[in-house]
């Protein structure tokens, strides 16, 4: 299974200081517009920032899952790109937080060989999918009616930005899309779903093949099921 987001984030003095500055206009603009004939409708954006840090974690956590549950092992659980500020173990797996939580990962790998296309679609999956189960108990809990009307309450605007940052969260993750770092190329979970399911069957067993190589797996090393 590919990482689904690049571990290589700002590393250069001048990639640093860009980033920096990126932050503090975003923080200028969302103060300036927050403070120039408010409304409350106008938390709604600064309500959905907050909520993507949380959002990428209830991400992450929806692939590690699924892959626990498929039988999977799950490694390595890292929360955001570019410098690590803390690691921690939460059982046997390892944790990482990075910088920017903008993005993450989950390292895992298979431990037998059954049916691997379907099960390493469903990890992909898994990461949006909780998300757009979010909002769906929201939208059923609430109904249609109170989460998208207009409404001047902060507490209701509040859940309708979680609400919105959840499924454009997903939509953004299932939209199939890839990027080249230096060590290797990295897919999305859109297309890390396309590619567990349809990339040819050669290719995809030698991934496979490669994967379970690795020193101290417990795998089937029969042929996979495909």
């Amino acid at each position: 299974m590919y990482d689904p987001s690049p571990q290589r984030g700002p590393q250069t003095p001048g990639e640093k200081l860009f980033v920096r500055l990126l932050v503090m206009a975003m923080v200028c603009f969302l103060f300036v517009e927050l403070s120039q004939d408010f409304t409350p409708v106008k938390l709604s954006v600064l309500f959905f920032f907050l909520f993507w840090c949380p959002l990428l974690v209830l991400h992450e956590a929806g692939h590690a899952l699924m892959a626990a549950g498929l039988g999977w092992s799950v490694e390595q659980i890292v929360i955001g790109m570019g410098e690590p500020l803390k690691r921690f173990k939460l059982g046997a797996v390892a944790v990482e937080l990075r910088l920017l939580p903008i993005e993450g990962f989950v390292r895992c790998r298979p431990r037998d060989l059954q049916w691997p296309r379907l099960k390493n679609a469903l990890v992909y999956f898994a990461g949006p999918g909780i998300e757009l189960l979010l909002a769906a108990v929201m939208l059923l809990g609430l109904g249609p009616e109170r989460l998208l009307q207009r409404t001047e309450g902060i507490g209701m605007i509040a859940v309708q930005s979680l609400a919105a940052a959840a499924v454009v969260s997903a939509v953004i993750n299932l939209i199939p899309f890839s990027a080249e770092t230096p060590e290797r190329k990295i897919v999305n979970d859109g297309l890390g779903i396309l590619l567990a399911l349809f990339m040819p069957r050669e290719q995809y067993l030698k991934q496979m093949e490669a994967m379970i190589a690795e020193p101290d797996a417990c795998v089937d090393r029969d042929r996979p099921n495909l």
